[in-house]
């Protein structure tokens, strides 16, 4: 296995964000509906870590930088086949790293409760759950969404 880094201009980046959304979609109430798709932002994250074996992207983890001074991990996906690994682990740890001599003190991230598979891996990875507002950064989501309902966010300090 390999890490690169790399930014959201890369091709397999984008190939694996499409799948992530496509299994975001089919699995969160409202989701689709809502028009919930940021494959039209990709190229502005600066900073990814994709996750290859051998030739085959398998996973990915993105670090946004927000304006308010804060950050956020994003666009987090490991492949169905290789889940249950710890894969999830040594993506998030890169980030945490660059987050970290980028000068931050807290990382922060959003998923959803329909997915406890990935609330429980971000539990064992130390981050906690936290009420919207303690969030730093503006949520651009629309308020009256039926799927703000399903959001978790979490935070971790570095």
């Amino acid at each position: 296995m390999k890490i690169i880094h790399t930014n959201g201009k890369n091709k397999d980046f984008y190939g694996l964000c499409e799948r992530l959304d496509k299994s975001l979609n089919d699995n969160t109430p409202g989701r689709k509906e809502a028009g919930l798709n940021s494959l039209s932002k990709l190229e502005n994250i600066n900073d990814v870590f994709l996750l290859y074996k051998g030739k085959q992207v398998i996973g990915s983890a993105g670090l946004w930088h927000h304006a308010e001074g804060a950050c956020e991990m994003i666009r987090v996906f490991i492949d169905d086949d290789h889940r249950g690994r710890g894969l999830v682990g040594k993506l998030t740890k890169k980030i945490e790293k660059l987050a970290k001599r980028h000068g931050y003190a807290s990382i922060s991230l959003r998923t959803y409760s329909c997915t406890p598979y990935a609330v429980r891996a971000y539990t064992k990875l130390g981050y906690s759950q936290v009420p919207p507002a303690k969030i730093k950064y503006k949520d651009t989501f629309p308020k009256e969404l039926e799927i703000n309902k399903l959001r978790v966010f979490m935070e971790k300090d570095l």
